[in-house]
């Protein structure tokens, strides 16, 4: 167990005033933030299963015992792990047999279904041949004790590998909410718990297309090229429409960023979001957007890609983008509740990490409640303890600092310890971030981590 989840209140903030400065209450200040931090996570990854996924299903596999390892140190045997797929029935989807066996549901049905097969491909990446276990011992919901039913990296099978011939109409978002809703209390009983934390982890190559209905399935020429259509808000030609009248549109994102958090009754740090998906560029992600090309050879309209996999020689080596996913994380405030992350790697064990210190650390960004009219001026506390300026980095030993670089630091260089970001559109009142050496752990006060900012602060001596 990690952690360090002491707690330090008013009254215990004397015996720390040697590394944290601490504050009298009577100061000109005011909550910005308010976090709190679960003793219990529920992870649920939303696997995307349609025909080109194959190398992505057995990377996350092979890269999941580092998320399961940052989660035991820090939750120890207290959290859950399930899966489901992107893939939910609808009249372009149905139910697998033997005369379909393709874009179908397979034998659990999905559609929010926890899956508890332990699939294996005997075949190649670029030609799969998946084969799946089924037995009523095989947990839906995954603990530390059955975590090796995620991927077995001996075996080489596991829950992760959920097939390829999943619905070609890929609805990552759609399927959550009757796997934390509908079917939480029957199909997918115990995995949700009222008290824990809850991490939604999506992994795709291809848009969200939003729920059923949203699109019209089946079209002639078009089929699920329709999803980034409706995505776009448009076809390649500018057409509103597809050829039937309906309008190219999707559910809004705003609708799941609302069911997750009512979930956890809107409480900030209990909703975690992540998306290892198809990005252009990690350091802009407003630039991953749905862009059409004139295909000659094949006289139609594609979609320009948004990554490739480095190394990659393969026939599936390309992502689409997938902005509705990143738009989604964004909402969430990216290093706060929200992360990002390419799927054109080959190896997921960095994100794997990121996503562990994301949702098994303790929050380094706060999405403000209200804004910070004059960041220069003002004073940050978490829990009625003081954050410097500036302070050495140098982890587990706060040392304050006057100014970047400060050559004061016995340890570390003087570095700015807390950042704050003007409010955009995702943030509207904007966020604040702490350098990575900053531990609020140790600021914890009954689960809940409080944001102020303070002018003209009187300091305690």
């Amino acid at each position: 167990m990690s952690g360090g989840f002491k707690a330090i209140s008013w009254l215990a903030c004397l015996l720390v005033c040697c590394t944290f400065v601490c504050c009298s209450k009577d100061s000109n200040r005011y909550t910005v933030a308010k976090v709190v931090v679960p003793a219990q996570m529920d992870v649920l990854f939303v696997l995307d299963n349609s025909g080109d996924m194959v190398a992505e299903e057995r990377q996350l596999g092979e890269a999941f015992g580092v998320l399961a390892y940052r989660l035991f140190e820090r939750y120890g045997s207290d959290y859950h792990v399930g899966v489901i797929t992107s893939s939910m029935e609808s009249p372009g989807c149905p139910l697998c047999s033997e005369f379909i066996q393709g874009s179908c549901q397979n034998e659990t049905g999905e559609t929010g279904r926890l899956q508890d097969r332990l699939g294996y491909n005997q075949g190649t990446d670029d030609n799969p041949d998946f084969i799946h276990e089924t037995n009523p011992a095989y947990p839906k919901v995954l603990t530390h004790a059955t975590k090796d039913c995620f991927y077995n990296t001996v075996e080489q099978k596991g829950f992760a590998m959920v097939g390829t011939n999943g619905c070609g109409y890929e609805r990552g978002l759609a399927a959550i909410r009757p796997a934390l809703d509908q079917l939480a209390g029957s199909y997918n009983a115990g995995f949700l718990r009222q008290a824990a934390g809850l991490t939604v982890i999506q992994l795709s190559n291809e848009v969200d297309c939003g729920e059923i209905g949203d699109v019209t399935e089946g079209l002639g020429g078009i089929a699920g090229s329709v999803c980034y259509y409706a995505a776009n808000g448009a076809d390649p030609e500018g057409g509103k429409a597809d050829p039937e009248g309906k309008p190219y549109a999707l559910t809004p994102l705003s609708d799941y960023y609302d069911f997750l958090m009512n979930l956890k009754d809107n409480k900030p740090g209990m909703v975690k979001f992540a998306a290892i998906v198809g990005v252009k560029d990690l350091n802009d992600l407003s630039t991953t957007t749905i862009e059409f090309f004139w295909d000659a050879s094949h006289n139609r309209y594609q979609i320009e890609d948004a990554c490739q996999t480095p190394d990659c020689s393969g026939a599936f080596c390309y992502s689409e983008p997938s902005p509705r996913y990143i738009a989604l994380a964004r909402m969430f405030g990216i290093k706060a509740n929200g992360f990002v992350d390419t799927i054109c790697q080959s190896d997921y064990s960095e994100s794997m990490q990121k996503i562990g210190e994301l949702i098994a650390g303790c929050p380094h960004g706060f999405v403000l409640t209200k804004e910070i009219s004059d960041p220069t001026t003002a004073d940050i506390l978490i829990n009625d303890v003081k954050v410097p300026r500036y302070s050495c980095s140098v982890s587990d030993n706060v040392e304050a600092c006057q100014y970047s670089n400060d050559p004061s630091c016995t340890q570390g260089s003087c570095v700015a310890t807390w950042t704050h970001h003007l409010p955009s559109t995702e943030n509207t009142m904007g966020r604040i971030s702490l350098a990575d050496h900053f531990n609020t752990c140790d600021l914890v006060v009954d689960g809940v981590l409080k944001v102020e900012v303070a002018y003209d602060l009187k300091e305690d001596n």
